[in-house]
């Protein structure tokens, strides 16, 4: 990826951004595609000090597709926060049979933490399968594959790609999940033990090294099961008029 940076699924099209632009392709409900181009931001000056900083900007920077799917993560995570932060505040919870509820609720989430992050991640991952999540996910990957290795966006190339990638985001997970247990020998606070966790798993991300390589094979396991599925022509066709998109108005934008 030289001039793509990244990309993102959705439910409905799938997304590619570079330095300077952010591409969005959408299958509408009437079977046409929009594609939409907007310039990004520039980065500020603390955004780079930030993403510099070892530890720091893996938590600054996995904010990124929260935002793009605020309202899944939402559903997903907002009771697990609310408990967590119960949980971490004994005091609070002391009486009342609602309060006991919740009190006993906090208690089976400290005794099986990573099996509750397990059956999030199944959640997660049932959701991709039967939606089109999973098969624009599965596009953006072999889009990118395709042309990074054939400089082909046929959809013939594209759609005999792989779907499993190894810069996807999923690949954090196994990172995440490893340090949960290491860590959990040594970290009773269940908000500490996450955003370490984060942190530093997305450091190992970025290492990219073929030491890493055993990671790699659970992550491309876990992309293929659970995060992807097979798409059809229609799917691919989306995420390569996005990937096209952006191309044209990063050339575009360097003749001017």
């Amino acid at each position: 990826m030289s001039i793509i940076k990244g990309g993102a699924a959705r439910f409905n099209g799938v997304i590619f951004y570079s330095e300077k632009y952010i591409s969005k392709a959408i299958r509408n409900r009437d079977g046409t595609l929009s594609i939409n181009i907007t310039k990004r931001k520039d980065t500020s000056k603390l955004d780079r000090v930030i993403n510099k900083i070892p530890i720091i900007r893996g938590l600054f920077l996995l904010i990124n597709p929260i935002i793009v799917m605020w309202k899944l993560y939402l559903f997903i995570f907002l009771p697990l926060l609310v408990l967590l932060v119960l949980m971490t505040r004994n005091s609070v919870i002391a009486s009342g049979s609602s309060m006991l509820v919740l009190s006993i609720i906090a208690e089976l989430i400290q005794s099986h933490f990573l099996l509750l992050l397990t059956i999030i991640l199944v959640t997660f991952g049932v959701i991709c399968k039967i939606t089109n999540l999973g098969k624009y996910h599965a596009a953006e990957h072999m889009t990118d594959t395709s042309f990074s290795t054939l400089s082909s966006l046929a959809i013939s190339d594209v759609i005999m790609q792989s779907r499993i990638h190894r810069r996807c985001g999923s690949n954090i997970v196994v990172f995440f999940f490893f340090w949960c247990y290491i860590f959990s020998f040594f970290i009773a606070d269940l908000l500490l033990l996450g955003v370490l966790s984060v942190c530093l798993g997305y450091e190992l991300f970025l290492i990219q090294s073929r030491m890493l390589t055993p990671f790699y094979w659970i992550g491309g396991f876990i992309q293929y099961t659970l995060f992807t599925s097979k798409p059809s022509s229609r799917h691919v066709e989306v995420a390569v008029a996005s990937y096209e998109a952006l191309l044209k108005a990063e050339r575009n934008d360097n003749k001017v």
